[in-house]
């Protein structure tokens, strides 16, 4: 009857410790089909849609080739006429075209096709093998002008979209652990261990990546503005998934994953600008937390900080709305029931363990 008595018991526990397992296994599997979907879903076969593409010189004369283009590329360029070759670089190096071509009178001269790399290696390679199919019919080379070139250390444009992987990472990750491993902590040490994550986190990645590899250069202020932003998008990261946390508890997870994987990456514009993702993803492109922090990082690095306020005054939008949903009597009351809870359970854990004890 004792050895009866003993073995119940602990099958009992490994019944339960079974169902406990398989439930943690629905993490990865849920992983693994919103990756497959979502994000090689998009990157899978990129496709230009309405890539600006300027045609130098008189509108008169360029217009039975942009009428050919068009016909041609249909949506997948915006072919536009520009009047010379100075004002072109200067809509390329603004982002009023995402890529120009200088045609050529004479097959012995070759022609010119200017882009911007830092804006996206992909939109400037369209653009150069878009060019180079022009000037095939007339057996004219073409020269590349990259006014806004990516540095030595960065040369197929990556360099940004790992920053932020590692950013939205580490900032959903820091914030899930603390939540798994210390769910009694106090708001008053939570929060500031938040700001902390936030800050070191790109601060780190640009001290690898940056000084370490090459990826990201410029000047002292533009660095610091590039990390400033990193630790900024890092913070609402943290921020997004503790309110998330606060209003569904454990399921934060699956919800935190779906919000800054599987619709954040797909949708960043890092590898592939917006001019090269799918529909759904080039809407949220628009507007998403990550797509804003890109923009912003590109611009400083690339652009001279052209457009960043802009991408800033969003972010701190987003930061705005999840500050307000955490300070909410709801949520405030919500996160002290679930502190109160997990206290209640730590106590009597520790209790329990201490009986235990001979």
């Amino acid at each position: 009857m004792n050895t009866h008595a003993t073995v119940t018991p602990l099958h009992e526990d490994q019944r339960a410790q079974t169902r406990l397992a398989l439930a943690a296994l629905l993490v990865p599997f849920f992983f693994v089909i919103g990756f497959a979907a979502c994000i090689i879903g998009t990157y899978h076969n990129p496709h230009p849609n309405n890539i600006k593409f300027g045609v130098v010189g008189p509108a008169a004369a360029t217009a039975p080739l942009r009428a050919a283009l068009d016909k041609a590329v249909g949506s997948e360029f915006d072919v536009r006429p520009v009047a010379t070759v100075a004002q072109a670089s200067h809509d390329v190096r603004q982002r009023h075209l995402n890529a120009a071509f200088v045609p050529t009178v004479n097959p012995k001269r070759p022609a010119i096709v200017i882009v911007a790399g830092g804006g996206g290696r992909l939109v400037a390679t369209a653009a150069e093998t878009l060019s180079r199919s022009i000037t095939a019919r007339q057996g004219a080379q073409v020269v590349v002008r990259d006014v806004r070139p990516l540095v030595s250390g960065d040369e197929i444009g990556l360099g940004v979209f790992m920053f932020m992987i590692v950013c939205t990472i580490c900032g959903y990750l820091a914030v899930s652990l603390l939540y798994t491993e210390a769910p009694a902590l106090k708001p008053s040490r939570l929060y500031p261990m938040i700001v902390a994550n936030a800050l070191l986190v790109p601060t780190i990645a640009y001290l690898i990546g940056g000084l370490g590899f090459g990826v990201y250069s410029g000047s002292t202020g533009t660095i610091l503005a590039f990390i400033g932003v990193g630790a900024l998008y890092t913070f609402v990261i943290g921020l997004v998934t503790r309110l998330i946390q606060v209003l569904i508890g454990p399921a934060a997870l699956f919800v935190s994953l779906a919000i800054f994987v599987f619709l954040n990456i797909p949708s960043l514009g890092g590898t592939y600008t917006s001019t090269m993702l799918p529909p759904f993803w080039r809407f949220l492109n628009h507007f998403w937390l990550g797509a804003e922090t890109v923009n912003a990082e590109r611009s400083l690095l690339y652009f001279g900080g052209l457009g960043v306020g802009t991408d800033m005054l969003r972010l701190l939008a987003w930061t705005g709305v999840a500050v307000a949903l955490l300070l909410l009597p709801v949520s405030r009351k919500l996160e002290h029931r679930r502190k109160h809870s997990a206290a209640g359970g730590t106590l009597r854990v520790t209790t329990a363990s201490v009986a235990k004890q001979p």
